[in-house]
């Protein structure tokens, strides 16, 4: 490879082919500077080093999230699908949402989430010492907060 047709990464500062070079994200509009192996390698010390699930373009300046589809895009397989093998959401730290974008994932979230503040509101009553939700399930209307350190007890009525 000539040095006329390389290029320099940031972060390695080696030369090669400008076809190594891609966008971070899908949403990136700086220069394409950072070659695929160094954001690879980013990625995995974020996701496996460091545990972060919300991993922002490594690019100096640029606050871009780095989606699920940008890892898919760039990262190999298996640190796409984690040691475990499982397909995760980096986006929501679960195992991935098949067959849902992140929104339509987000937006079932917000409805399960909704029935189940409607169950616990219609069905359950807050402890009065630790507010933790007590369920009563037959017998009388005396009260005992099973969690260790409260143990509160009331009237439910």
């Amino acid at each position: 490879m000539g040095n006329n047709i390389c290029k320099e990464c940031n972060i390695c500062v080696e030369k090669k082919s400008p076809t190594l070079f891609l966008a971070v994200t899908t949403k990136c509009k700086h220069d394409k500077t950072i070659c695929r192996n160094c954001v690879e390698r980013y990625i995995d010390a974020n996701l496996n080093g460091k545990g972060d699930v919300f991993i922002q373009c490594p690019f100096e300046g640029c606050k871009k999230v780095i989606e699920h589809n940008d890892v898919k895009r760039i990262a190999n397989q298996e640190l796409f699908e984690r040691s475990c093998g499982e397909k995760s959401c980096y986006t929501h730290d679960v195992p991935w949402h098949e067959n849902m974008s992140c929104a339509q994932y987000e937006e079932k979230s917000k409805e399960s989430e909704a029935a189940t503040n409607h169950y616990l509101m219609k069905h359950t009553k807050p402890c009065p010492k630790c507010g933790t939700h007590i369920e009563k399930n037959g017998g009388c209307n005396h009260m005992t907060c099973k969690i260790r350190s409260c143990s509160y007890e009331f009237c439910w009525l």
